[in-house]
């Protein structure tokens, strides 16, 4: 059951055995409604003409001619074998086509004989005794009941007949001859059939051509998105006419444009990354070979090898960090957290390295709390980076600013040096960017990272006092 179960198809298979499916379910639905109107019809016409036909009896079995309404009805003749025509075919109204013949009780053929040579359809007539007595009918029943002869279908009712003494006990049977109406049926059956086989090819030819159009853009898809997968960027000029295709080229091209930026971005960052750890790791190395040769004071040599080695894991802290930045996911674990709180808590921890340099901190912030929901572990490393950035450029002051205001947060750190360069401003959040006086190029890529996983913005620019970085939140509601 599985393997049928999971058993794939092509999109032609799919669309032909669905419009083949559509198109078989309309004719059959049509082929099922035609037969059960023309069935219907039959039983009215059918019930209608017989109903006539047995009121035209009176309830002694005597036969009525019909007659003008105010018209005095003459006096009805006995009938019997010589005195039959005129009950064939009775004129006027819905009995135009009930015929009329005359048996006895044991289903012998009393009306007509065939020595009338006028009676074209004796042969009919006397098969239709035949299976009535075949088939023993009960002519006592006075309901209107069908039976087939001769390949032939018709509908009757029978009115027992006053006796008479040449003929005994007799019956009047209407009868209604239905073998053209069904035969008419089935030639629109069959026509139907042969409008299904047709309308089936046309529609199968169609959903074919239908199922190429779809299926071969879908095959060209396919086959983009294995290059991609094998390393292969390049952009593919799709033209597709329909709207759901050319935006699912686009939207692959788009991708596959930034899974190119993001495969060189890991490319450098793994040079970068190789070039700053094997710095460090060459001076430990050089350093513990002169000591171990001797040619190398081992009290600065260890000084040495200590600082490298602290330099060395404070690297390799910082790409570790930014790793799982890139990995996280903020929905989780998120806290309000006042913003004034934590910019505060991070300057007190760098004041110590402001005073070295007679760098002061100035605090504009709102009097109520500006509250966020929050990591406070990442955005409190994304305030401290930033202050620690800003320590090593500025002269003597860094401002740091919280407010809010119109549902929007805005956090600015700003100090009075020199500014960025010009050419250094575009690119200082990329990794491993170093501007004049960085360390590692990874501080403020992180800050970078951390503000975007909470939906904000950060922004930098020069001042005549300096350089404003500039982080926007949106407020928590």
């Amino acid at each position: 059951m599985s393997n049928i179960s999971g058993r794939k198809i092509s999109i032609r298979t799919r669309i032909l055995v669905m419009v083949m499916s559509l198109i078989a379910a309309i004719f059959l639905m049509v082929l099922a409604v035609f037969n059960l109107l023309v069935g219907e019809y039959i039983k009215n016409s059918v019930n209608e003409q017989l109903k006539d036909a047995r009121q035209l009896v009176r309830y002694d079995g005597t036969v009525l001619p019909r007659f003008s309404p105010g018209e005095q009805p003459p006096t009805p003749p006995v009938p019997g074998p010589d005195s039959m025509p005129d009950i064939r075919r009775l004129p006027g109204g819905p009995m135009d086509k009930a015929e009329a013949m005359v048996v006895s009780y044991n289903y012998e053929l009393i009306f007509p004989n065939p020595d009338m040579v006028w009676i074209r359809d004796i042969k009919q007539i006397q098969d239709l005794a035949t299976q009535l007595k075949h088939e023993q009918v009960d002519l006592k029943s006075n309901e209107i009941t069908q039976i087939k002869a001769s390949e032939r279908e018709y509908y009757f009712v029978s009115v027992k007949l006053p006796p008479n003494p040449s003929s005994g006990v007799a019956y009047l049977v209407y009868y209604i001859d239905m073998t053209a109406i069904k035969s008419f049926a089935s030639r629109i059956n069959i026509v139907l059939l042969v409008v299904m086989g047709i309308g089936g090819i046309l529609a199968a030819s169609i959903a074919i051509i239908l199922s190429g159009l779809i299926a071969k853009p879908v095959r060209e898809l396919t086959r983009f998105a294995v290059r991609i997968g094998k390393g292969d960027f390049s952009k593919n000029t799709f033209n597709y006419n329909d709207i759901e295709l050319a935006e699912l080229a686009g939207s692959m091209n788009k991708a596959a444009a930034q899974l190119d930026a993001y495969d060189k971005e890991q490319k450098q960052f793994f040079q970068n990354v190789s070039h700053e750890l094997r710095t460090p790791l060459q001076a430990i190395k050089c350093n513990a070979e002169g000591i171990e040769q001797r040619i190398l004071d081992s009290e600065k040599s260890s000084r040495v090898i200590i600082s490298e080695t602290d330099r060395l894991s404070e690297l390799v802290e910082e790409l570790l960090y930014l790793s799982r930045i890139d990995n996280i996911t903020t929905g989780g674990k998120l806290e309000e957290f006042d913003l004034r709180e934590l910019l505060s808590n991070c300057a007190e921890r760098l004041r110590s390295l402001a005073a070295e340099r007679n760098i002061k901190f100035i605090f504009e912030f709102d009097k109520q709390p500006v509250n966020m929901l929050c990591d406070e572990k990442h955005v409190s490393r994304a305030f401290f980076n930033l202050i620690s950035n800003a320590i090593r450029y500025a002269k003597t002051k860094i401002t740091l600013t919280c407010h809010q205001a119109a549902g929007r947060i805005t956090v600015v750190v700003a100090d009075d040096g020199e500014g960025i360069g010009k050419d250094d401003l575009p690119l200082i959040f990329d990794r491993f960017y170093k501007g004049s006086g960085g360390k590692y190029g990874i501080g403020l890529s992180i800050v970078k990272s951390v503000i975007q996983q909470h939906k904000g913005k950060i922004d930098v620019r020069n001042t005549e006092g300096g350089t404003v970085f500039t982080i926007t939140f949106r407020a928590t509601e």
